[in-house]
């Protein structure tokens, strides 16, 4: 898949905003920082840069300078929805599941929120005013984003587990006497072998 430039992600996201369920639009300040967190994502989930233009660290957050003055006629007015879609095939799969990704976790955010936070991350304060963010910084900084998301998620999935076992437990008495029993002789040292725990389980 050939990297993008940084005109089509911004319409990609200017289009399917709504998705988001944000009340307000997308400005150039949003934008900026929505390409950004895409860049990030992009680096660690994709293994690649998502588009080829360069961020900078601006005063008010991450900027990518080609997109700025592409939208800079618009100042603090909202963009409007572009009355035509991406080509067909231009994005695959993948990178169009991690700009829906951005869209939601960060679509609903304001763009100050998203100036504010952008401005409180490494990328932003290692880099020196003006200068272009490096792609190792944001891959550093985001392989901690991303696996703060992956813990996220193993632990929902480990909350559901545990609801059904519960529920399973409050539902099935004989279930829920043999868990009580093994617990207590575990507690008391007692122990048996895995076969003959899977021979109790499988007759319930």
């Amino acid at each position: 898949m050939r990297i993008l430039n940084v005109g089509e992600v911004a319409q990609y996201l200017l289009l399917n905003q709504r998705e988001a369920g944000s009340a307000e639009g997308i400005t150039n300040m949003k934008l900026q920082k929505l390409c950004y967190y895409a860049q990030g994502l992009a680096l660690v989930k994709l293994h690649r840069p998502l588009f080829s233009d360069d961020i900078e660290h601006w005063q008010h957050g991450p900027v990518v300078p080609a997109l700025w003055r592409e939208y800079k006629g618009y100042g603090s007015r909202l963009i409007p929805i572009p009355d035509r879609a991406l080509g067909e095939g231009l994005l695959d799969d993948e990178t169009r599941r991690l700009l829906d990704q951005v869209i939601i976790n960060y679509g609903p955010l304001s763009a100050w929120e998203l100036r504010n936070k952008s401005r409180s991350e490494p990328p932003w304060i290692d880099t020196p005013d003006g200068c272009a963010i490096t792609h190792q910084k944001m891959r550093s900084y985001f392989q901690t984003v991303v696996d703060e998301m992956v813990s996220h998620i193993e632990h929902s999935e480990d909350d559901d587990r545990s609801d059904s076992l519960a529920s399973r437990m409050a539902e099935d008495s004989r279930f829920r006497e043999l868990t009580e029993r093994g617990l207590a002789e575990l507690a008391a040292g007692q122990y048996y072998p895995w076969v003959e725990v899977r021979r109790s389980l499988a007759d319930l």
